[in-house]
């Protein structure tokens, strides 16, 4: 019973669901690749440098992710990032955008870098070519180049 309540908790673990927020789109987290469907208006750290993997601490964390609509009426999504070194890191963002039928609208975004100061927080932020034709969005992260 107690091993059954375990892994349970650990299967919910992951979940953190989020309002929908000034007529954005909903947002999930995720830190592993999966199916298209699984992955849409999630943040995937795409790196594996990032991950601490097995006995080891994760380098990055994602703390939050969300988007909205801007008052032209295209996406804007963010997601707060937590460098868990104690040294500055660059990391880089990209943002795919995809229709109410999940078609992608354009290629991806350019990667855009973000500089994490030791022990804190900084945000990468995507915006939308497109109003309102967008549905979905995915947020791919990796270390700087």
């Amino acid at each position: 019973m107690i091993v059954l309540v375990y892994l349970l908790l650990l299967a919910f673990a992951g979940c953190t669901p989020q309002a929908l927020l000034g007529g954005g789109v909903p947002s999930q987290r995720t830190e592993n690749q999966g199916s298209l469907t699984n992955r849409l208006n999630t943040v995937t750290i795409v790196d594996n440098a990032l991950l601490g993997g097995p006995g080891k601490l994760d380098r990055v964390s994602v703390e939050s992710s969300s988007s909205h609509r801007t008052p032209t009426g295209t996406l804007e999504v963010w997601a707060v990032l937590r460098n868990m070194t104690d040294y500055p890191m660059q990391i880089e963002g990209r943002t795919q955008f995809f229709d109410r039928d999940q078609v992608p609208l354009a290629a991806p975004t350019s990667w855009t870098r973000v500089h994490l100061p030791a022990n804190s927080t900084a945000t990468y932020r995507g915006l939308s070519t497109h109003a309102d034709e967008v549905g979905y969005y995915t947020v791919e992260i990796r270390e700087g180049r």
